[in-house]
């Protein structure tokens, strides 16, 4: 399964609106992701912010660094709309929509260099994110960080053992393993994230992992919640891929069915926050 870059921007623009009200796990990312930019002691002049959305994350760090230049790109040009009218108080911020997988055209010059790089829960959206690092590292400055956090292939893991119900014959995905059957994994892999940091030639990188979980009245709520912040792609894509078509319904009873609880039923979150630092002087 690809990702489907035009639907992604279609998703989150129609949903902008909504996205602050349901994004409950992303703004908890958010704050602590802007703790560990605050950790490093430095007082950052150019900022690039892959991913703004609505611009939480925008409008801790312009609050923090008030003298610094901040570039936030997004892909869908409805959340710009909305993080530009919700933060017109700061005049710092420079919006472009953009692609957070491809910089090196028109929109930023490849020889413009940033202090720091930051991206709140947007990786798992891209189709080569090492490719990604190797950019960034291009466009940081000797001693700049990239600071991001993303989403782990544990996430929403109770929702695939319930497609894998409806996809039997294919190889086995369990809660314990987190295993999922033979197609492109939704979600990026603990393992593989630090390994493409080193690779790009990111020094003192590091990847921390924290397990969320949200509670929803139901899967029917849960699903409704991924839709209204327009991450719901890889669900749709998945349902086609499998042939189950309207079978959403069928998945909601499973989901019910086998995690419904006295809280309510589960959404595991599996929460990659990666760090790195350029520090040749080339």
């Amino acid at each position: 399964m690809t990702i489907n870059k035009a639907q992604v921007q279609k998703n989150f623009s129609q949903n902008a609106i909504t996205y602050d009200q349901y994004a409950v796990v992303q703004k908890e990312m958010a704050r602590e992701l802007f703790l560990k930019i605050k950790s490093t002691g430095r007082n950052f002049r150019k900022i690039l912010e892959i991913g703004c959305g609505t611009g939480f994350l925008t409008e801790l760090l312009a609050s923090e660094y008030p003298l610094a230049q901040i570039t936030a790109i997004d892909i869908a040009p409805e959340m710009i709309v909305v993080a530009r009218e919700k933060l017109a108080i700061f005049p710092n911020i420079n919006y472009i929509e953009a692609d957070g997988e491809k910089l090196k055209g028109d929109n930023i010059s490849v020889d413009r260099s940033f202090d720091l790089i930051v991206s709140n829960v947007v990786f798992q959206w891209f189709t080569d994110y090492a490719a990604a690092f190797i950019q960034y590292h291009a466009f940081l400055e000797p001693t700049g960080y990239l600071i991001y956090s993303t989403l782990g292939a544990g996430t929403f893991k109770e929702l695939y053992v319930c497609l894998q119900d409806g996809n039997e014959g294919k190889s086995s995905c369990t809660l314990g393993d987190h295993k999922i059957h033979n197609r492109r994994e939704t979600f990026i892999g603990n393992r593989y994230l630090q390994k493409a940091m080193v690779n790009a030639g990111f020094q003192l990188a590091g990847v921390e992992q924290v397990i969320k979980i949200e509670y929803f009245n139901s899967c029917r709520y849960f699903l409704r919640a991924l839709k209204m912040i327009g991450a719901h792609n890889h669900l749709t894509e998945e349902l086609a891929e499998q042939g189950l078509g309207s079978g959403i319904f069928s998945l909601i009873k499973k989901y019910d069915a086998r995690f419904l609880d006295e809280r309510g039923v589960p959404a595991t979150y599996q929460c990659l926050y990666g760090w790195g630092q350029r520090t040749d002087y080339d």
